[in-house]
C-alpha cells in the first residue's frame, strides 16, 4: 500500500512562497508577534502594529524561495534568542557528526528549543538541518503549524482512536521518517519519549522505537536498521527551566478547558520557553549506536544510558539536590560541591510555593544529577 505524507510531512520548497504569503496576511499571526514584541503598545494601536509587523515580516522573508533560505533568515533570530535568554550555548561531541543522514534521538525538555539548538549547531557546522517530530497537540492547523512545517517539522498524531487507525497512522509516520532518511537523505530528530520530560527523568520509551522500526521490520532485522539510520543519541541540558513551576504543578486544569484555550496555553508555554531565562545551555552529540541488541527494550535502555551519561550537569542540579537534602536525609552530594549563586536563585524562585510544589520543582533539577551520579530515582 502506497503511503501519503502530505498531511504530516514538512513543507517542500515549492510551498514556501504561498505559506509565507499566507502568514504575512494572517491577522492572528501578526497580532501574536506584536503581543511578544510590543505587548502593551500593540493593544492600543492593533491595526497600526499589524501593518508594521507585516512590513517587517515581508522585509525579512519576502525573498525566500526554499526551506533553506527560510532557515537562513531564521538563524539571526535564533542567535538573538540565545543572546537574550541564555548565558551562553555550548556543545560537545561534534566529532560524531557525519555526512550520513542520521536519526537523532534526544531527551526532551522544551517544546521547540531542543531541536532548534541542534539545528543551530548543524547550521554553524555547515551541515544540513534536521526534520523535526512535533506532536499535533501543539498545532491547530493555523499559523503555528505553517511556521513549524516551514522549519522542517512533521506532525506526530497523538490522540488516535481505534486500533486499526492507530496502526495506520503509526505505520505512515514510521514510513515517512524512514523515507526521509533513506530516500530524501534528510536527518531526523525525535524525542526519546512522547512529550517532554516534565519530571526531569530522561527515560526512553520503547514504544517510540517500535514505531520507528515498524515500517522496516519486514525489510531488515533490528540491528541492520539501527546501522542504516545511523541512530545517534543526543543530550541537552538547561541550567534553568523557564517552565519549571508550570511543569511541577501539572496540567490537571486542562480537562476543564476548551480546545481553543488549550492551544492558547500551549502557545504561551512555547513562547515562555523560547524567551524565558535559561542560564547556560549545553548540547552533546553522542556516538552512533554500534552495540547489537536483542530487542527494542534493550535498545531503549542503551539509548537512555548514553543520554544520561552525556547529560551536562550544572551547579543548579547540585544546589537543588542540596535543598532536597533538607527534606530527604538519605541524599549525598559530591564532596567537591560548593554552593553558589544558583542556590539563592532557586530558593528565591520557589520561596512562595507550597512545600509539595517546591519539592516537585527541586526534583526536576535534582533527578538528572541523581540518575547520572547515584543511580537513584524519585517517583
Amino acid at each position: 500500500m502506497k503511503m501519503s505524507f502530505e498531511d504530516i510531512g514538512s513543507y517542500s520548497d515549492d510551498q514556501v512562497k504561498d505559506k509565507l504569503h499566507s502568514l504575512s496576511s494572517n491577522k492572528e499571526f501578526l497580532s501574536f508577534l506584536n503581543g511578544i514584541l510590543f505587548p502593551k503598545l500593540s493593544n492600543f494601536f492593533p491595526s497600526l502594529f499589524r501593518a508594521y509587523m507585516k512590513f517587517k515580516f515581508n522585509h525579512i522573508f519576502s525573498d525566500c524561495n526554499s526551506i533553506k533560505e527560510f532557515q537562513d533568515n531564521m538563524a539571526p533570530l535564533v542567535e538573538f534568542m540565545i543572546s537574550k535568554s541564555t548565558d551562553g550555548f555550548s556543545f560537545s561531541g561534534e566529532e560524531n557528526l557525519t555526512t550520513k543522514p542520521t536519526l537523532f534521538i534526544g531527551n526532551h525538555r522544551d517544546i521547540s528549543l531542543d531541536p532548534a539548538f541542534l539545528n543551530y549547531l548543524l547550521y554553524k557546522h555547515d551541515k544540513d538541518t534536521v526534520r523535526i517530530a512535533i506532536g499535533d497537540n501543539l498545532l491547530d492547523g493555523g499559523f503555528a503549524e505553517d511556521l513549524m512545517r516551514l522549519n522542517k517539522s512533521f506532525i506526530v498524531h497523538r490522540e488516535i482512536k481505534g486500533a486499526k487507525e492507530t496502526l495506520r497512522k503509526l505505520s505512515n509516520l514510521s514510513a515517512y521518517i524512514n523515507h526521509s532518511l533513506s530516500v530524501d537523505k534528510e536527518s531526523v530528530w525525535i524525542a526519546q519519549r512522547e512529550g517532554r520530560a516534565n519530571d526531569g527523568n530522561d527515560f526512553s520509551d520503547e514504544a517510540v522505537l517500535k514505531m520507528l522500526y515498524l515500517s522496516e521490520r519486514k525489510n531488515m532485522n533490528l540491528n541492520e536498521w539501527i546501522k542504516s539510520v545511523n541512530l545517534t543519541p543526543i543530550s541537552i541540558s538547561y541550567e534553568y527551566d523557564p517552565l519549571d513551576i508550570i511543569k511541577a504543578t501539572g496540567w490537571d486544569h486542562h480537562e476543564d478547558l476548551t480546545i481553543e484555550e488549550i492551544n492558547a496555553s500551549d502557545l504561551h508555554e512555547m513562547v515562555e520557553g523560547i524567551f524565558g531565562y535559561k542560564g547556560k545551555v549545553h548540547l552533546h552529540i553522542g556516538k552512533p549506536i554500534e552495540k547489537e541488541v536483542d530487542n527494542t527494550e534493550e535498545l531503549a535502555r542503551t539509548l537512555e544510558d548514553q543520554i544520561i551519561e552525556n547529560y551536562h550537569l550544572w551547579p543548579s542540579n547540585l544546589s537543588a539536590t542540596k535543598m532536597l537534602k533538607e527534606l530527604e536525609n538519605n541524599l549525598d552530594l559530591d564532596s567537591e560541591y560548593k554552593p553558589g549563586i544558583e542556590l539563592d536563585f532557586l530558593a528565591k524562585r520557589f520561596s512562595s510555593l507550597s512545600p509539595e510544589i517546591r519539592k516537585e520543582c527541586l526534583l526536576i533539577y535534582s533527578r538528572p544529577y541523581l540518575n547520572k551520579k547515584k543511580g537513584q530515582t524519585f517517583v
